[in-house]
């Protein structure tokens, strides 16, 4: 009959065995749940939003568009979903002016966890109601996005430009032209603060 292991061998076994088999540390597993501060992502809007509907601190249905991850492990998968506030809205009058609606990203959900997070805003501005108001613009053409340095703490306009090409304008009878930013609109934040993942 053999003679019985004591448990600290057991654990050195185990623990040459994990090496053995490359299995990740504890240290390394925590450093991959770990999105830093700075890391850039896309979301996509689920749901329309018009600057003469919108107030400051509505919530706004978004998903991720592509997954998060951190030393090449996926810590956020595509899709998950994600909840936008809005954090400012400017009408513009019948003759002068923009519409404008910035956003944020409050919250992501993964797994059976939801993330508070804290990212820049994104601004999309609509035409101006002044000469461009005349011209009763349709479509994308005149509507931008820009991002970080407007609200401070960004890292440049070039976050979130890509929503431009997606946003619409609709005119009304009135002749007044009202930003609206569709479905399917895709942006870009930055997080501001890290975010631990579990």
């Amino acid at each position: 009959m053999g003679i019985p292991m004591r448990p600290r061998t057991w654990l050195t076994i185990l623990a040459f065995l994990g090496l053995a088999l490359g299995l990740p540390s504890a240290r390394a597993m925590g450093a991959a749940g770990q999105i830093p501060a700075g890391t850039a992502f896309n979301v996509r809007t689920i749901q329309t939003l018009d600057a003469d509907f919108s107030s400051p601190g509505m919530r706004v249905r978004a998903v991720i568009d592509d997954p998060i991850d951190v030393g090449g492990i996926i810590v956020i998968p595509r899709g998950a979903p994600a909840t936008l506030e809005v954090t400012n809205v400017t009408r513009s009058s019948n003759m002068e002016g923009h519409d404008r609606i910035s956003l944020r990203v409050l919250s992501i959900t993964a797994g059976n966890r939801v993330y508070s997070v804290a990212t820049n805003d994104v601004l999309f501005k609509g035409p101006s109601e002044g000469k461009k108001a005349a011209r009763k613009i349709l479509g994308g053409a005149g509507i931008g996005a820009l991002a970080g340095g407007i609200f401070g703490g960004g890292t440049g306009a070039a976050i979130g430009a890509a929503a431009g090409a997606t946003t619409g304008a609709i005119v009304t009878g009135s002749g007044k032209t009202h930003l609206q930013i569709p479905a399917e609109t895709r942006m870009q934040f930055q997080l501001v603060t890290s975010v631990r993942v579990h």
